[in-house]
């Protein structure tokens, strides 16, 4: 962990790191022409079809769902601008849709603009929450001076902090004096905040975190060689970091360090799970244990991927399974398909790109990952990973699913098509059933953030 008044000294710079990895591949990798069009297929449809119905309405920007151990007939639904949703959910829930607020973290955030990535990001109920009443928020708070991770040079203050805090509730209330922060991590820039919360099924909490900002992972803020490759003490950003929240031996003693996490004994790498990420939005654990995170891609290639111990996902030295060239001060670009090379660097279990075949307009931006379906009422579905693109040129989020061979299928809702949404993330209850949470228009304005139920096609 970084103190105070620490800075991050580079290991390698961005160039150094990917001439090594790129050493062994044909020179026809190496040459840097843009590839307009990465992957020219169009993403088929899914053979299965959908209706969506509503839950919930009249919130501003709902981008995550958690379930409380204990409570399977309510769903907890986070609104971006700092609040979180109680609501009856399931066929056993006695008041069904209806809604109660269970925690206000507004005080604490930062000012959010009308299209912003932060706020309250991401939300976690502790595996013994029915005995403990321990739940965990992911917010973006105004910076303090105490950071407990950086990568800020000397005397540039960072946009805002990323802050881990532990609550307590009982009886269903969140005591607000209960509040326990973790870890304070600075942030270079406003964007590519990831902010996932998962406990996982060895009940170790698992953090997700963009690289920073910005873009192309550079700038100030920026390691070199990219947030993302970095290993400097203190750098946790472009990660996936793996705690015991009720641990004590960190650095600040506020949580504990597992003894199997992969870089335990690197000086200040001791939390990291993962890294090579640029911006894993959304994340969740299946059924049999796989951590599936979708990763925000820069211009080109939206992945989805599996998250194991000590794996490298490639950013920026790859987008996707395609060679990445940062391009100094010009926008970056993808280069090559180079699939499973450099081998040190872990490939998605899917993607797709943005334009929808032979160069065609943008049509998706921005992944957003989800869960794999294990309900009842939806036979075709289930097993099938469902998640999704925010939005799309006409204004529209897409439904998205993985089929045979995990091919990205569009996933279409009856009498949606197009979905006429935002999608800004996706939730499931405790049966398995999943829900698309989206707005009109994606921004932090409005009432129009909504709550639907992907049910059976009628």
């Amino acid at each position: 962990m970084v103190r105070p008044g620490n800075t991050i000294r580079p290991l390698l710079c961005r160039s150094a790191i990917l001439l090594t990895l790129t050493a062994a591949l044909p020179a026809a990798l190496a040459q840097r022409t843009k590839l307009e069009d990465p992957i020219p297929a169009p993403v088929p449809t899914s053979a299965v079809t959908v209706t969506l119905r509503p839950v919930l309405a009249g919130l501003v920007s709902p981008v995550a769902g958690a379930v409380a151990p204990g409570e399977p007939d309510k769903l907890y639904v986070v609104d971006q601008v700092g609040v979180v949703w109680r609501v009856g959910v399931g066929p056993n829930a006695t008041q069904k849709n209806a809604r109660t607020l269970f925690l206000d973290v507004r005080d604490r955030l930062v000012r959010l603009g009308a299209r912003d990535e932060r706020g309250l990001l991401g939300l976690a109920f502790h595996p013994d929450y029915a005995r403990n009443g321990r739940l965990y928020t992911y917010t973006s708070e105004a910076a303090r001076p105490t950071p407990d991770f950086s990568t800020q040079p000397p005397g540039v203050a960072p946009n805002h902090q990323s802050v881990l805090t532990e609550w307590r509730a009982s009886g269903g209330t969140v005591d607000p004096a209960s509040a326990r922060v973790l870890m304070r991590i600075d942030q270079p820039q406003s964007n590519h905040n990831a902010g996932a919360l998962a406990f996982g099924p060895d009940n170790l909490l698992y953090i997700a975190l963009g690289d920073g900002g910005a873009g192309d992972d550079q700038g100030p803020g920026h390691a070199p060689e990219g947030n993302g490759q970095s290993l400097a003490p203190g750098n946790v950003l472009g990660k996936i970091l793996r705690i015991d929240p009720l641990g004590n031996n960190s650095a600040n003693g506020a949580y504990g360090i597992p003894a199997d996490n992969p870089f335990v004994g690197r000086p200040g790498a001791d939390e990291i799970y993962a890294l090579g990420l640029r911006n894993p939005f959304r994340m969740a654990f299946g059924p049999d244990g796989t951590l599936w995170a979708g990763d925000v891609g820069q211009g080109a290639i939206e992945e989805v991927n599996h998250i194991v111990a000590g794996g490298n996902y490639g950013w920026p030295v790859k987008e996707g399974s395609f060679l990445f060239d940062a391009n100094g001060t010009g926008p970056g670009f993808v280069y090559a398909h180079s699939p499973n090379a450099p081998a040190s660097l872990i490939d998605p279990v899917a993607e797709y790109d943005h334009a929808d075949g032979a160069g065609a307009p943008v049509a998706r931006q921005a992944v957003i990952g989800g869960y794999v379906y294990t309900g009842a009422s939806i036979a075709a579905l289930r097993g099938q990973y469902v998640f999704a693109d925010y939005i799309g040129a006409s204004g529209s989020g897409v439904l998205l699913t993985l089929g045979a061979r995990n091919v990205v299928q569009k996933l279409v809702a009856q009498r949606r098509e197009p979905l006429g949404l935002a999608v800004l993330g996706l939730a499931q209850d405790a049966g398995g059933e999943l829900y698309v949470l989206a707005s009109a228009g994606g921004t932090l304005t409005g009432t129009s953030g909504v709550v639907l139920r992907v049910a059976p096609a009628r």
